[in-house]
Formats: structure tokens, C-alpha cells, sequence
């Protein structure tokens, strides 16, 4: 494990050049929300229709990038990496919008679930989330609010946030190597998800709790960083540049992590399923 964060880590700073399009899209599309998303319906549908068709052709280039660093981390064409970008949105542009798709009906089955499970065996939460909303016009009401709550209320609550919190980690956890299967395995996403989710629970379980682990731990840490700096511009811009590196290493570290321990042992493990 440590050998690959090692690995991760000099991949990434070798090819650092793979954070330019995702600065690149995250500045585009940000600008492009702001002004596309008013008006009417049809107007907002057309816009996240398109925001959708944006988001399939970046993540379809930059992870194939991402990939042949994998792959080939001896290359020392570093900027020739950029003319990758449109090999990968015209081969896995049709597969990634669809795990875009399949990933949020997983996800709004999960949230579904967990709602159900909530209401149940904890309680009808809708009271209190429209007070929180009514009070989230400021800390001070957010607190105010919160300190006025029984002590049955606070119970209900915590154990919402809880239940929604395991949830959302359940998901993300589900779905880790859904993109490094369709990217190693196959570009059917029907297929990438259930050799992502075999590979989750088959092999290797433990190591890939730990890889989650660590990843969310450092996410978390980064994120509390990033919100205690938030009012300083300097800190807020390093904790920006922070953040772009980091997200370029997570992806490395997810897929050299599969590829070492799913598709370099054997060469072929799992190439049919």
C-alpha cells in the first residue's frame, strides 16, 4: 500500500501537467452555471442538459490522461499527455455519461433507502430540517435554533445526520473502483459496476477499506483546513491550489492502486468477467 502512495505521489508530481484541464473545466464550467442557470425551466434544463454533456466529455479526456500515466509512468513526453484528452472523450465519452447516470440512480436509491430507514426507526425529520432551513439565514440563528431544541430533537437529529453521513459513505465506498474498471476492464458501465463492486468486496477487502479510509481521513482534514482559512485570501488561495493537487492524486492513487493490485498481477485478472 505504502509503496503505491509512494508511486501515486511521483506520478502525480511528474504529471502535474493532468490538474491544467481540471483548473481548465472547473473555472469554465463555474462561469457557465452562473449565467446559465436563470430564467425559465427550459431554460435551466437545457442548461444542466448541457452542463451534463460538458461533464461526461472532461471526465471521459482527463481520466483517460490519467490512465496512460498509469499505464506508461515512464513516458517522458509530459505535455504531450494534453493530446490524449480528445482520444479519450471520443472512446469513453458514451460510457461515462452513462456511469454519470448510473451513479446518481444509485445514489438516489441509497438516499431513498436510508430516508425510508430514517422515518421508520427514527423519526419524521421534516420538521426539523425546515427549521434549520428557516435559520440558515446566519450562524447566530443556526445556533440559536439549535440551542432550542429538546434533548430529544438534538437525539433525532444527530442520529439523521448519522444515518445520512453512513449513507453517503456507503456510496462512495460502493462505487470506488467503478471508473478504474470501465478504464481497465470494459467500457460497458453496466459491466465496469459490477466488476467494481466484485473487486470491492472479492479481494483485498480490508486493504480497501484502509485505501478509503485514508483517502476520506485526508480529505477531512483538508476540507477543516480549508474552511478555518476560508477569510484569509492567501490561505484560501494556497488551500485552492491544495485542493486541485490533491484531487489529481486521488485519481492517480485510486487507479494505480487498482491497476497493481487488479490488473498488473496476472496481467489478464478479471480482463472477461
Amino acid at each position: 500500500m505504502f509503496n503505491i502512495l509512494k508511486n501515486s505521489f511521483d506520478i502525480t508530481n511528474k504529471y502535474i501537467i493532468l490538474a491544467t484541464p481540471l483548473i481548465l473545466f472547473s473555472l469554465v464550467s463555474s462561469l457557465y452555471l452562473i449565467f446559465s442557470i436563470n430564467g425559465n425551466s427550459a431554460g435551466v434544463a437545457f442548461a444542466v442538459i448541457l452542463f451534463f454533456l460538458m461533464l461526461g466529455a472532461f471526465l471521459s479526456g482527463w481520466l483517460y490522461m490519467a490512465k496512460k500515466c498509469i499505464i506508461n509512468p515512464e513516458n517522458d513526453d509530459i505535455n504531450g499527455l494534453l493530446a490524449e484528452f480528445p482520444a479519450g472523450v471520443g472512446e469513453y465519452f458514451l460510457p461515462i455519461c452513462g456511469i454519470i447516470i448510473i451513479c446518481i440512480i444509485i445514489t438516489a436509491i441509497i438516499s431513498g433507502l436510508a430516508y425510508i430507514a430514517g422515518t421508520k426507526f427514527i423519526g419524521d425529520i421534516r420538521p426539523l430540517y425546515q427549521g434549520l432551513m428557516n435559520a440558515s439565514s446566519s450562524t447566530a440563528a443556526i445556533k440559536t435554533y439549535i440551542t432550542g431544541l429538546s434533548v430529544n430533537e438534538l437525539i433525532k437529529l444527530n442520529e439523521w445526520n448519522l444515518l445520512l453521513f453512513a449513507a453517503a459513505v456507503s456510496s462512495h465506498f460502493v462505487l470506488m473502483f467503478y471508473t478504474p474498471a470501465l478504464f481497465f476492464k470494459t467500457k460497458n458501465p453496466f459491466k465496469a459496476l459490477f466488476i467494481g463492486i466484485k473487486d470491492i468486496f472479492c479481494r483485498n477487502f480490508f486493504k480497501n477499506v484502509f485505501l478509503f479510509i485514508l483517502i476520506a481521513a485526508t480529505y477531512t482534514i483538508i476540507s477543516v483546513v480549508s474552511t478555518l482559512g476560508g477569510t484569509n485570501v492567501a490561505i484560501h488561495f494556497i488551500m485552492t491550489l491544495v485542493n486541485f493537487y490533491y484531487i489529481v492524486f486521488v485519481v492517480i492513487f485510486i487507479f494505480n492502486y487498482y491497476y497493481k493490485n487488479y490488473i498488473q498481477i496476472g496481467s489478464n485478472i478479471d480482463k472477461t468477467v
